[in-house]
């Protein structure tokens, strides 16, 4: 009977032991498995949630991209940052258009605006209220190559040379026939050079800039 007993638990034992146990690395495959189920499932939902929102924004303008200064818009306006030789290049030819029509209230209001037309430069050769230097004066009404807004910006930020090559004419010539660099990469922004513009009108003689006198002639 004892050896029986013996003998019985002995088989329990070893049965026991010897019975199939389910292995670590089966059971992380398993979690494994359904990990990239879950994760294939919701990204193929995802996927197909996107597809719609794709296919509308493509009819969508990014919102993030400015319309340049000049395009899609009346040019110009105040304030402009964009530098003088980036807007003549988004700008067609005749469609600059001073922000600063009513120059002589402009040169009033405010007494400083002279600086604007010293920083760059220009009082070097035209003289420090533009009344001419080793450069003619710029209080005449005397126009060498027109009295528009277009024409002046152009000539400002161009210079004389690359202005002929653009097409425009040089009407008249004054005292010194030498031409007039580039000064576009010297002024930082459009602003700042439709302020030149306006305080040289302001400085010239009553009739001498549009709508009075318009160079060259419309």
């Amino acid at each position: 009977m004892t050896a029986v007993l013996i003998t019985g638990a002995l088989t329990g034992d070893l049965v026991g032991r010897c019975a199939p146990r389910r292995r670590p690395h089966e059971a992380n495959a398993k979690r494994y498995a359904l990990m990239i189920v879950a994760l294939l499932t919701f990204g193929i939902f995802g996927v197909m949630r996107g597809i719609p929102s794709a296919h509308a924004a493509e009819g969508q303008p990014a919102q993030s991209e400015a319309t340049p200064s000049g395009k899609g818009d009346t040019c110009c306006k105040a304030e402009d940052a964009t530098p003088p030789t980036e807007l003549v290049k988004q700008v067609p030819k005749g469609q600059l258009h001073s922000p600063y029509p009513d120059y002589a209230k402009l040169a009033k209001d405010d007494p400083d605006l002279v600086k604007q037309f010293r920083l760059p430069g220009c009082n070097e050769c035209h003289g420090g209220t533009g009344g001419g230097g080793i450069c003619p004066a710029v209080t005449q009404g005397v126009w060498f190559w027109g009295n528009t807004d277009d024409v002046l910006f152009r000539l400002v930020t161009l210079g004389s040379v690359d202005l002929e090559k653009e097409g425009y004419t040089r009407l008249t010539y004054g005292t010194v026939h030498a031409p007039m660099p580039p000064m576009g990469a010297a002024i930082k922004s459009s602003d700042q050079l439709w302020k030149i513009i306006a305080f040289i009108r302001s400085i010239n003689p009553p009739g001498s800039n549009p709508p009075d006198k318009v160079l060259p002639k419309e």
